[in-house]
């Protein structure tokens, strides 16, 4: 076989916290999973390394809703893994992971000149945010052509390599046969999803859980193959794409990873809704892939790999941890189980471990365990912290090793829909582009002057890339504005390659900046001592007496003592929520953008 890159199926991605059901009888977004049963997919991600070994590993969280007896999954891969290329991580990993690369927009506030004291927001309180085995070899019923590779069992996997004949005259109806055979639901379009990558080599590797397991044993697969370049294969999800579907990948490598086939889009941050960016983010997001004909990634984090030791497993918090909970004396099997629970219930593999190590008196029911203080347990301690060992800490020292044995790590993302999933995004690697920070900082500045009370002053935001302003007045104390909603949401379209910078395929800086120029001279602004214009129109050029003129952020009020804040408070750095009133002086907020 040759193959130039490595590919796999990934499936099952949501646009940032949204849940949706599938429809009946479809794949999964690349599970193959019985007819009728509804299955609930949320915010599936995917981690990619490039060894120097010329193979690719890929962490895959997968998610799934359903009975446990119907869940199963079908990934193209480009070789067979041999025991120690296919493991379980760690669903923690993910939320660690996700937490530290998220985009952040940071929004300080600070008072120019002075403003008339207002009792009301003055004394204003509140509002302030600061696997085992299984019984055996199974056997397959084979429909002819078809081989089995490989199988085993790991975590509460079971999963099956199978090669197809290039003798067979249409090898995706074989391997459609061979599944339905091995009671793998597939849908009715499926041959003509796989047989591309059928016809460029690849094993198909099947997977469901082994009998006794359960939808909550389902946990990220790691699997390394041959190939220099990853790619996901996502025209084989669009079978059962919900629209807009989040795509969120992070690549391990040499250099800052690059989406080789699709563009590289900038976002337009006026879109962006600093007051609280999970409100729109991905709304934005979703707008630029579509500007870019939906085959776009924004490039939300891309930094030294060394900036993310010990975030996943620490050796001087979490290894330390473990080694002083393997070594406590315990007097009894309950105290053992109690501590544990205590610990690391919240871990995936540490209730897998229980079902099969710790014993409950006849007739209880496993569940009691999640409650009880005085369980009656019997516990093999030796084997019990064994178990816990491998199943559960030794996933997460597998991600954290594969993060600190790559130089550079890239966060991508992006939304697609089913109609837009013509072209497997490919991944490389530039090493001449610049990094890219998560976090973003910008400023407001209360526009103070005599005859005003703050809440009632005029304000500006300076955008940190844009280098544009966004004016607001009282009524839009926390509300970004509508308004700069229509203009593009892509600053730049950019194709980007292995060296350069790229080729900017479309730069809307220009029409942004006109955009906010226009809203901020549409606004009506209000007169000093906080009452509105009587005549209903705007005040001319939209300044106040002693105020900065529209358009000229940056020069500190002629009428108000010049850049001082109010006397009647300094400076803090308390975060301030979404409902929360201004007090006086500089506030920061910070807004991870959470999926």
């Amino acid at each position: 076989m040759k193959h130039s890159f490595g590919r796999f199926l990934v499936s099952g991605f949501l646009a940032l916290s949204a849940v949706a059901l599938v429809r009946e009888a479809e794949a999964c977004g690349g599970f193959f999973c019985s007819q009728g049963q509804p299955v609930n997919q949320a915010a599936e991600r995917i981690v990619f390394a490039k060894n120097n070994d010329g193979t690719v590993t890929a962490v895959i969280e997968i998610q799934y809703q359903g009975p446990s007896e119907k869940f199963s999954w079908l990934l193209p891969i480009s070789s067979v893994p041999k025991g120690n290329q296919i493991a379980v991580a760690s669903n923690v990993a993910f939320q660690r992971l996700q937490q530290a690369t998220n985009p952040q927009y940071t929004l300080t506030t600070r008072v120019e000149g002075e403003c008339d004291a207002d009792q009301n927001f003055a004394t204003a309180s509140g509002g302030f945010a600061t696997g085992g085995a299984s019984a055996g070899p199974p056997s397959f019923p084979n429909p002819g052509g078809v081989n089995v590779e490989a199988m085993g069992v790991v975590g509460a996997f079971e999963w099956t390599v199978i090669s197809l004949e290039a003798s067979l005259p249409n090898p995706a109806d074989s391997a459609v046969k061979w599944l339905t055979a091995n009671g793998y639901d597939v849908p009715a379009g499926a041959p003509g999803l796989i047989g591309p990558y059928l016809a460029d080599g690849m094993y198909l590797l099947a997977l469901r859980l082994v009998k006794g397991a359960d939808a909550g044993s389902i946990r990220p697969l790691v699997l390394t193959y041959d190939g220099t370049k990853p790619m996901i294969p996502i025209k084989l999800t669009a079978v059962a794409a919900n629209e807009n579907m989040g795509v969120m990948t992070w690549v391990l490598g040499e250099a800052q990873a690059i989406p080789q086939n699709y563009n590289a889009l900038v976002l337009n941050e006026a879109r962006i809704n600093w007051f609280n960016a999970s409100l729109n983010y991905n709304d934005v997001v979703t707008a630029a892939a579509n500007d870019a004909g939906g085959q776009g990634f924004v490039t939300e984090y891309a930094q030294p790999s060394a900036n993310l030791k010990d975030l996943i497993w620490s050796s001087s918090f979490d290894e330390s941890n473990w080694q002083a909970f393997r070594q406590q004396p315990t007097a009894t099997s309950d105290e053992l189980f109690f501590n544990a629970r205590n610990q690391y219930s919240g871990m995936d593999g540490f209730w897998d471990v229980v079902k099969k190590h710790v014993v409950v008196p006849a007739g209880v029911p496993t569940d009691f365990l999640m409650s009880c203080t005085f369980c009656g347990t019997t516990i093999d301690k030796a084997a019990f912290l064994a178990a816990l060992e491998a199943d559960m800490i030794q996933p997460m020292r597998l991600v954290q090793a594969l993060i600190d044995a790559h130089p550079q790590i890239t966060r991508l993302y992006t939304t697609l829909s089913a109609a837009e999933m013509t072209v497997d995004p490919l991944f490389a690697f530039n090493a001449e582009l610049p990094p890219v920070d998560n976090r973003h900082t910008a400023e407001r500045i209360i526009e103070c002057a005599p005859g005003y009370v703050q809440s009632q002053a005029p304000w500006r935001i300076e955008l940190p890339n844009m280098g544009g302003v966004v004016r607001g007045g009282p009524n839009q104390i926390n509300t970004w504005p509508d308004a700069l909603s229509a203009a593009p949401a892509n600053q730049r379209i950019v194709r980007q390659g292995e060296t350069g910078t790229g080729k900017v395929l479309e730069d809307n800086s220009a029409k942004i900046l006109a955009s906010m120029t226009a809203y901020n001279a549409s606004l009506q602004m209000p007169t000093p001592g906080g009452s509105a214009n009587p005549t209903g129109t705007a005040v001319p050029n939209g300044t106040p007496p002693g105020m900065t003129p529209l358009g000229t952020p940056g020069t500190a009020s002629t009428g108000g003592g010049g850049c001082s804040a109010s006397s009647a408070g300094t400076s803090s750095n308390a975060a301030w929520g979404l409902l929360g009133l201004l007090a006086f002086g500089l506030w920061t907020r910070t807004r991870n953008v959470k999926r």
